[in-house]
């Protein structure tokens, strides 16, 4: 699977906005107008060409095709990758963007819990299907470097699987959509598990 490594913080701001990921989304896979994904997505295209702009000229969507269409051009647009990581790098102290880092790590936990909160309480107990509710755990692990690089392979894989359901045009009836924040980092408190 293709991936591409985010090495500018300006990347990794529009990759933690929720709406910019679905805009990701629905350009990933087959190259597609703003237009089909704005129609996908049931909003209207006007509202998404300054964010796809923007992902553009950041080098996160790439233009593949323009076509003459009634005396405007068509713009084919498609992700640069399957599947988008931050170099660790980027959030290494030594890069002189601190502030702006935590600034949007602070707001994608935001917008994380304005999701969950906003979901828990549309559900207020209305489901039957546990698989409704959201999944969420905090976790503390301790194991060796093999074990350790072993778990992340496993979430690599698991990431690999998601990223096939995230680029699948699933429209039928029962299809369904799940976000999700995943974080998983080192622990140099010296806390015991």
């Amino acid at each position: 699977m293709e991936t591409y490594v985010v090495k500018r913080l300006e990347q990794a701001k529009l990759l933690s906005d929720p709406f910019k990921l679905k805009l990701l989304e629905g350009f990933a896979g087959k190259p597609s107008t703003t237009k089909q994904v704005a129609d996908r997505m049931g909003e209207k295209a006007p509202r998404l060409y300054r964010h796809v702009d923007a992902l553009a000229e950041e080098g996160l969507l790439k233009l593949v095709e323009e076509r003459p269409k009634r005396g405007t051009i068509e713009r084919y647009y498609t992700t640069v990758a399957a599947r988008f990581e931050v170099d660790p790098e980027l959030f290494s102290p030594s890069t002189g963007n601190e502030n702006e880092m935590v600034d949007m790590i602070r707001s994608l936990f935001r917008d994380t819990e304005s999701d969950l909160l906003r979901i828990i309480n549309e559900q207020e107990g209305d489901t039957d299907n546990p698989d409704d509710l959201p999944l969420v755990m905090k976790v503390a692990i301790r194991g060796s470097r093999d074990e350790i690089a072993g778990l992340r392979r496993k979430l690599d894989s698991w990431l690999e699987a998601c990223e096939v359901l995230a680029t699948a045009d699933d429209q039928s009836e029962d299809s369904v959509s799940y976000n999700g924040l995943l974080a998983f980092y080192p622990d140099d408190t010296g806390k015991q598990v």
